[in-house]
């Protein structure tokens, strides 16, 4: 089976989910909160890659102008119902430039990217046949790679995926021929608005799992895609059931019309193990 990190973690948020957006590709509402995270990835990506060549980051006045014409692509298709509070264009727009502003300054210059080292996509050979598809945002010449992150609350440390920092290691091994010395969040907080504070968090490095963590990590990846292709071969895709899951969900709407039609069932009883 063919996936990608991102796919693993649609089923471990709800089958449902999983079967709507991959199996049946049904189109999903843009999102603000995707159009923001994407635009501000691109623009960090305009900045390095030519930074591989040059060893200079661009202009900051040139960063955020690519983050403003990605933004204004992005929330193009974006409901404009959807565009309001903490959504507000304009807010987004100087958010945005502000945590950028901020980047470029502290942070941009200490890092000079490795060749090949931005955006890379990989494929990883995983055993049982499945094969799982990716990319990293940045490997520094030091041999630490970056993760960029958007997120509503500050990072913590202690929430990092196993799975992902051992794909991660294991992508890197098979580019570059080693694995890096440290995987480091990059992470712009957005501060949920009014609440919380929009700050550049302090870099959060986790050190490389060792082999055994890795060993392990590789069994319960097997196990996972295991599982989804039986679920997949089965065409029995159950919801979560859990509202604090369901009300971020962007197939919510879909959801709850297909789960009215056939009669409102009750939850499955299934195990947390099967679907995490």
């Amino acid at each position: 089976m063919k996936a990608s990190f991102s796919r693993l973690g649609a089923f471990s948020f709800c089958a449902k989910k999983y079967e709507y957006r991959y199996v049946l590709e049904l189109p999903s509402p843009a999102r603000p909160e995707l159009a923001f995270g994407t635009s501000l990835h691109g623009a960090l990506e305009e900045n390095f890659r030519q930074k591989i060549e040059s060893r200079r980051d661009l202009p900051v006045e040139s960063v955020t102008a690519a983050f403003r014409r990605g933004l204004q692509k992005a929330l193009a298709a974006v409901p404009e119902d959807s565009l309001r509070g903490a959504s507000d264009v304009h807010y987004l727009r100087a958010m945005g430039e502000h945590l950028l502003d901020r980047f470029m300054k502290e942070r941009a210059p200490a890092l000079q990217p490795a060749p090949r080292g931005v955006e890379t996509a990989f494929r990883l050979p995983l055993p049982g046949g499945h094969e799982l598809a990716g990319k990293f945002d940045l490997l520094d010449t030091d041999w630490v790679l970056h993760d960029f992150k958007t997120s509503s609350k500050p990072y913590d440390q202690r929430r990092a995926d196993p799975a992902q920092l051992v794909i991660y290691a294991w992508a890197c091994e098979g580019i570059f021929g080693r694995v890096p010395k440290a995987l480091c969040f990059d992470v712009f907080v957005k501060g949920d608005g009014a609440e919380g504070r929009i700050d550049l968090q302090m870099p959060v490095r986790v050190p490389v799992p060792g082999a055994d963590v890795m060993a392990r990590v590789g069994r319960k990846l097997q196990a996972q895609l295991d599982r989804v292709a039986q679920v997949e071969a089965e065409g029995l895709f159950p919801r979560a059931f859990q509202p604090a899951r369901c009300g971020w969900c962007e197939y919510q709407a879909p959801c709850v019309e297909d789960w009215v039609q056939a009669g409102r069932p009750g939850p499955s009883r299934i195990s947390l193990e099967s679907l995490v």
